[in-house]
């Protein structure tokens, strides 16, 4: 059994850069790196054995809506504020714990993002930094609950992307973008903590996003992220390799207004290792599966602010999560641009 504790972003999920259309004449140049955020992780079944590593923060659910957009070269400034409720613990089976250790989390992610006029490969090449501050709570029903550091700061995240905007496909609007990120152990940390807001090692990760206008009202948006980890400063515990992607199909009710639904995944694709030896928690410990999933779903509502302004806010259901835990997530996106 696996058990991580996450914040109310998301248990591991990384930065990412997000690039926001806009519609009608609504001049909106964004970019967002999402940043979904976890602390550390302890080996819980009934009793304290040891602890595990955990995937760092990524984007779940951060970004949906109009994904693949961007507006004009400038600077734009986005504001997340992400909040998790776990409800149960899911083991590596799918089973649902019966203990009372919770971990629930609230995010605030600053960004900042340039889109410059420069081109690259036929697109504008962007960067972006991402600020997380992270506030924790953790409780245990059935014992001491797991120590938290005060500390608020997370890890920072840079990165690099090319933006295509204006393109066509099947003769119909297409945006999209790749980006690199790197995830610095930057935040706070101490290994007295159980749960700290960095998850002290370095990831390194590459998505592709796209929006893609299936008519006059509907678009669909995707991406899709693949991440690694370097082993966790101090230790020979390394995280296994992870993919996380968000989904959406939204409609436009009025001109500046969408409702969408949306839903994201995240699977770990390799067993965490010690010194190399991915085998090692299964051997000392007989924890078979340290591999993490889950499925989250739900609606959303996106408006469009006639001064360039977009306000977004989405509730996510959890389901099918295993080596983690299992809740609700409701998000909240602000995106200001900052060059006229």
């Amino acid at each position: 059994m696996k058990p991580q504790l996450q914040h109310s972003i998301s248990t591991k999920n990384f930065y990412e850069i997000q690039y926001i259309p806009v519609p009608k004449n609504i001049e909106n140049r964004t970019s967002g790196f999402v940043f979904a955020f976890i602390a550390a992780l302890l080996f819980y079944s009934n009793n304290l054995h040891s602890q595990q590593p955990v995937l760092p923060p990524t984007n779940l659910g951060l970004s949906n809506i109009f994904d693949g957009f961007a507006g004009k070269p400038g600077f734009v400034y986005q504001g997340y504020v992400q909040a998790y409720d776990a409800k149960h613990y899911s083991d590596g089976a799918g089973n649902q714990s019966a203990g009372g250790l919770k971990v629930n989390s609230v995010v605030s992610l600053n960004q900042l993002i340039y889109l410059t006029p420069v081109r690259l490969l036929g697109g504008n090449l962007g960067f972006t930094t991402l600020i997380p501050i992270v506030q924790i709570n953790a409780s245990n029903l059935e014992g001491p609950s797991p120590s938290v550091n005060p500390g608020a700061l997370g890890d920072i995240v840079v990165g690099t992307a090319v933006q295509w905007s204006d393109k066509k496909l099947f003769g119909k609007p297409f945006s999209h973008r790749a980006e690199f990120d790197v995830m610095l152990p930057s935040g706070t940390y101490d290994s007295k903590y159980a749960i700290n807001a960095s998850a002290h090692h370095y990831t390194f990760g590459i998505y592709h996003a796209f929006t893609f206008f299936m008519g006059k009202k509907v678009s669909l948006s995707a991406r899709n992220q693949f991440n690694y980890n370097t082993h966790i400063i101090g230790t020979k515990e390394k995280p296994g390799a992870f993919y996380n992607g968000n989904y959406s199909v939204d409609y436009a009710v009025l001109d500046n207004l969408r409702i969408e639904a949306a839903m994201y995944y995240l699977i770990q694709l390799n067993q965490d290792s010690n010194n190399g030896n991915s085998h090692f928690y299964e051997d000392e410990f007989g924890i078979s599966n340290t591999k993490e999933r889950v499925l989250g779903f739900g609606p959303g509502l996106a408006y469009f602010a006639p001064n360039g302004i977009l306000m977004e806010a989405k509730m996510f259901f959890e389901a099918a999560a295993q080596n983690r835990f299992e809740g609700n997530r409701f998000t909240l996106r602000i995106a200001i641009p900052l060059s006229k």
